[in-house]
């Protein structure tokens, strides 16, 4: 009788946060987010060097929706400072996918490059560090101080949360943890560097709840306990043990899981690319479906142990959705691990990927339109007009 009282509780709250969170997020938070991926998509476009210039619009379009999600995190902030959360997270995760770009770059030192560039990500949480070395081999003027704006646009924002100092250390210890999962992410091209990763991972492994050495890679990767503690900043009352106890949360069952099911959704791409792939270290589709279902069963009761309970298991549901609503999430090496995400986060997961997949549909018919638009501009000299619909002079030609 218990349980199903305990159950029936739990709907409540989460119908209620998702009936509150819901209008937030689209009438709110989405628009803002969209305006701050707008203003840094005309300063990409100011990049003086061609080549950077094309790696931050390329990731500006094709991550566009993982922005969006990290602005999400603003549902758990407080009214008042709602507005700096969203440019904060939109910020840092413009960094994150810029940076990693620029990691996958050709270059004699990888390891050495990648963690010069992932420094910027300390950076974003630290003030006063230097820049000059972020971008080498490029220098900072190369970018037309693109890096530098954002870095600067996410400190600013961090800097007016109330307890921002109560996080600060944390971030910075979270942003050198993912700096160098993603340095040796990079660099894993080869048996020498997988095993560097692998040997680094494993020695992050938290108590309890053992996860192999990839599972840990991903989950030291992902960037969402940022987005989780720059919303726990805005709350006056937020303290060192509160941000001790989100990241203890989110790392490793919730982090790992974003980083999982990307990599899900990205293997056919990843084996194109060769790129290093975490999923490609399972055995086989039913072992990873195994894993990232167990996975995603944790990662849901951790979300349940924080304050705002409802929230985080929203947020927890519609990272999983915008994943799952990929169309990689029909390949048929990743149906059943999707099922089984599914199926183990349940409850609010089905209309928010419903919402996502119509998100997705919408985004690539703007994109065709806009190709469309792009290519009648230049068979008009440039000028961006329809064809006229003019009708036939009556009364034949003029004298």
């Amino acid at each position: 009788m218990g349980g199903a009282v305990t159950r029936a509780l739990w709907r409540m709250q989460l119908g209620c946060a998702f009936a509150w969170s819901v209008p937030l997020y689209w009438l709110i938070v989405f628009p803002q987010a969209r305006r701050e991926l707008r203003g840094w998509e005309r300063r990409a476009h100011q990049i003086p060097d061609p080549v950077l210039r094309k790696h931050a619009l390329r990731k500006l379009g094709s991550e566009g929706m993982t922005a969006e999600g990290a602005a999400a995190f603003a549902i758990l902030a407080t009214a008042r400072f709602c507005r700096h959360v969203v440019r904060a997270c939109v910020a840092f995760e413009v960094i994150y996918d810029y940076v990693d770009a620029l990691a996958e770059e050709p270059v004699a030192d990888v390891l050495g490059h990648n963690r010069l560039l992932y420094d910027a990500l300390a950076a974003a949480v630290t003030p006063g560090t230097p820049i000059e070395h972020w971008h080498a081999p490029h220098s900072p003027s190369d970018d037309g101080d693109y890096l530098r704006a954002l870095v600067q646009t996410c400190r600013q924002a961090l800097a007016l949360l109330p307890a921002h100092e109560s996080v600060c250390s944390t971030l910075r210890q979270l942003a050198r943890r993912a700096g160098e999962a993603q340095s040796l992410h990079h660099a894993a091209c080869d048996l020498a560097g997988e095993q560097a990763l692998a040997g680094w991972a494993a020695a992050q492994q938290p108590p309890g709840r053992p996860l192999r050495w990839w599972e840990l890679a991903a989950a030291s990767g992902s960037p969402l306990v940022f987005f989780a503690l720059l919303a726990a900043a805005t709350h006056r009352r937020t303290g060192p043990a509160t941000a001790a106890a989100i990241e203890q949360a989110y790392f490793p069952s919730i982090a790992a899981l974003s980083w999982l099911l990307e990599s899900l959704v990205d293997q056919a791409e990843d084996m194109v690319t060769a790129g290093h792939s975490y999923i490609a270290h399972y055995g086989s589709p039913h072992d990873a479906a195994r894993r990232l279902t167990t996975i995603a069963e944790h990662a849901a009761a951790d979300a349940r142990r924080l304050p705002q309970a409802a929230r985080h298991t929203l947020l927890l549901a519609g990272m999983a959705g915008m994943y799952l609503s990929d169309p990689g999430a029909e390949h048929v090496g990743a149906r059943e691990a999707a099922e089984g995400v599914r199926n183990a986060i349940g409850g609010p997961l089905v209309p928010l990927l419903w919402t996502l997949r119509a998100r997705r549909r919408l985004r690539r018919d703007c994109h065709r339109v806009s190709a469309a638009w792009r290519r009648r501009s230049v068979r008009c000299g440039g000028r961006r007009r329809w064809p006229s619909r003019r009708l036939p002079r009556r009364g034949g030609p003029r004298r």
